[in-house]
């Protein structure tokens, strides 16, 4: 009976881990596709940052910098490459810790963010949700995002 146990347990935890589960790894390239047009999105004039995120400060915050992952409270809408609003927090701070964020890219471009200001991220997918997808994010898509740094919470 136990030897059946551990083969029904090994099977469902091989289940879960299975690569099979998402799609192929294929991630995105944001150098090389089209954007909807009413995201005016020119990646030439953007800065690329090491990790690959290119960022567009749109207004540069007076406050304090964002230097560090800590809990921070943004507005944003995010934006599939088509134009798309897949996720939006406009009506009320969205507080979240950038030391658990799965979606590295996200940190990757608010470092260097002031407090009151508002950046545009392009992040590929890779460096968001990757083969999985999800919702009404498709596998391996680029995520545009607008984000407004609220505050830096201790």
């Amino acid at each position: 009976m136990r030897y059946l146990a551990c083969l029904v347990l090994s099977l469902a935890l091989a289940a879960c881990t299975s690569p099979d589960r998402c799609a192929t790894i294929n991630p995105s390239n944001p150098a090389t596709e089209t954007f909807d047009p009413s995201l005016n999105i020119n990646l030439a004039q953007w800065t690329k940052t090491a990790a690959g995120v290119y960022e567009q400060d749109v207004v540069v915050g007076p406050g304090e910098t964002l230097s560090t992952a800590t809990n921070v409270s943004v507005y944003y809408v995010a934006y599939l490459p088509n134009g798309t609003v897949v996720d939006q927090q406009l009506q009320r701070p969205f507080e979240f810790d950038l030391r658990t964020i799965t979606a590295f890219g996200i940190l990757d471009g608010m470092l260097g963010m002031n407090v009151g200001g508002r950046r545009r991220l392009v992040v590929p997918s890779d460096l968001a949700l990757g083969p999985c997808g999800k919702g009404p994010i498709p596998p391996n898509t680029t995520l545009v995002y607008e984000i407004e740094l609220l505050a830096i919470n201790p």
